[in-house]
């Protein structure tokens, strides 16, 4: 990461590569939010929902609560930093990982606060950091590392859709399933990807749902913060639909299916997982 010096210019105080051991069976985690939530949902709802810290830590909570396979695993602690406003851990030593958030804007946007995230990506890459990304997150992570991503050229995602897991994903995460349900909401997709990656999850619409590499990067297409609270995305499409964003028919199918059952509790235990250390032994 950068920190201001004596000159006014950024300087590095990433270190070498280290672990985290749980606390207690906590780890926490550096949330780097992409976006504020509530300059696009109305203060009603999102005083009820929070932003995006909020929606997950609600979602791991939850799942550290009611799971009934994750008595060895750690809980996850978020701390947020606004990565728009150029916010970032003064000590990254504290956290175990970091978790990058959605977006509404695109990582190929040329924004001063995307370029400077696309940098601290790859410091995390030198690291070898733990690292997740979610949709957004998902995306920078690939533009960081040497990937291309743009518009779909196959369509929109919205609400719920499937994801078909690869071999090398059922051998990752040790399980026979064939694939996993998520709720959705992008227009972009990584189009070419980032040397070293494997692909662990696809569908007919985008091909890289779910990437890896070497135990250090994670990421997910979708949103299982959505899924554990599916009032955001309805308001999100709502939005769309004001904005001309989606097309009015995807919006339509998007909150008819909205309610649809998720795997979200799976994908947030191998989030979970991938910051304990288990998925490397995996490998």
């Amino acid at each position: 990461m950068y920190l201001f010096s004596s000159s006014g210019k950024y300087v590095s105080v990433y270190a070498s590569a280290y672990s985290v051991r749980p606390l207690a069976g906590r780890l926490r985690v550096a949330l780097f939010q992409c976006e504020r939530l509530e300059d696009h949902l109305a203060p009603s709802v999102f005083l009820r929902t929070g932003g995006y810290c909020h929606l997950l830590q609600r979602a791991f909570d939850h799942f550290s609560r009611t799971s009934t396979d994750n008595s060895s695993l750690p809980s996850i602690e978020l701390t947020k930093f606004d990565v728009k406003l150029e916010e970032y851990p003064a000590d990254l030593q504290k956290f175990a990982g970091v978790l990058i958030s959605g977006s509404l804007s695109g990582v190929y946007d040329n924004e001063p606060w995307i370029s400077r995230l696309l940098q601290e990506i790859q410091v995390l890459d030198r690291m070898k950091f733990k690292t997740c990304g979610i949709s957004f997150g998902h995306q920078a992570i690939a533009q960081a590392l040497g990937g291309k991503v743009g518009r779909n050229p196959k369509g929109s995602e919205v609400s719920v859709r499937r994801a078909k897991l690869t071999e090398a994903a059922q051998k990752l995460f040790g399980t026979e399933r064939q694939e996993f349900r998520l709720h959705y909401h992008h227009n972009d997709a990584i189009l070419e990807l980032p040397e070293d990656f494997s692909v662990l999850a696809s569908n007919n619409v985008t091909q890289y749902q779910s990437i890896y590499k070497l135990s250090h990067f994670l990421t997910f297409c979708g949103h299982p913060d959505y899924s554990h609270n599916v009032e955001v995305l309805e308001k999100l499409l709502e939005y769309d639909r004001e904005k001309l964003w989606v097309h009015e028919q995807l919006v339509e199918y998007g909150l008819e299916t909205l309610h649809q059952p998720t795997d979200y509790m799976w994908v947030l235990k191998q989030i979970v997982r991938f910051y304990s250390g288990a998925l490397d032994r995996q490998n």
